[in-house]
């Protein structure tokens, strides 16, 4: 199963808070298509990425046209599915802010979060988080040709150590892909685990401003297509208050 969004763009994987496309455990992962190749955005959790091969080839995109993974941060429920996708498309790169990829790559379940998921019951108690290596680490505002977009990356600690927001031009339309940054209304998240801090919201938030958002698509819940950009500025704004911003 899969949900297209636009010519180009497909959700592939979804769990509880998403879809249910896959695993309950999946963030949502998502698919953008060109002419030539295509690009993922985050991996899932590994509880089951063949059926998140299995959705990205009903799409009818190849499987062999993906060229590059871009990973917001590191969870679980993103990161921890990354390792599977070699067996299926061996020359895809991963691509993860440094900060992301040191987690990626070696992080202890207690930096991951695991440690606090597992004790809440949202991870099974024998969820292993199977590591990979980073291709390349991404730098705040370094721009990547893929497919027929533009990406932009825009680090935004807040929600974890580096995450990272991607802003898509695609088609004449602009697109933020904002991982667990950013939600409609302008929500945000902060979570009790290792990294996640309102100070590298308070810092960052600011490199949202002024990007003429139309599609803000985050990694859970719902998403919009158009007028991205005032849900945005939403969190800007309540972030120049003393009062805590809404939270997921």
């Amino acid at each position: 199963m899969y949900i297209r969004l636009e010519k180009g763009i497909y959700m592939v994987a979804g769990g509880s808070g998403g879809p249910g496309i896959s695993n309950f455990k999946d963030c949502n992962v998502y698919l953008v298509e060109g002419e030539r190749d295509a690009f993922l955005i985050d991996g899932g959790s590994g509880m089951d990425t063949g059926c998140i091969i299995h959705n990205i080839r009903e799409t009818g995109c190849p499987i062999d046209k993906i060229t590059h993974m871009f990973v917001t941060h590191a969870h679980g429920d993103h990161g921890g599915g990354i390792e599977d996708y070699r067996a299926y498309i061996p020359g895809m790169k991963v691509l993860a802010s440094a900060g992301e990829a040191r987690l990626l790559e070696n992080g202890t379940e207690e930096e991951l979060g695991l440690t606090a998921a597992k004790h809440k019951g949202a991870y099974p108690q024998d969820y292993v988080y199977k590591h990979c290596q980073v291709d390349h680490r991404v730098v705040d505002g370094e721009m990547f040709q893929a497919g027929d977009a533009v990406v932009r990356a825009v680090i935004l600690p807040g929600h974890s150590v580096e995450s990272v927001c991607y802003v898509v031009d695609k088609g004449g339309k602009r697109y933020l892909f904002s991982g667990d940054s950013i939600y409609l209304n302008g929500v945000l998240s902060l979570i009790n685990c290792y990294g996640s801090t309102m100070e590298g919201y308070r810092r960052n938030i600011g490199k949202l401003a002024g990007l003429n958002v139309e599609a803000l698509i985050p990694s859970h819940f719902r998403l919009t297509l158009s007028g991205g950009q005032a849900h945005i500025d939403k969190a800007i704004e309540a972030l120049r208050c003393s009062s805590l911003p809404p939270m997921m």
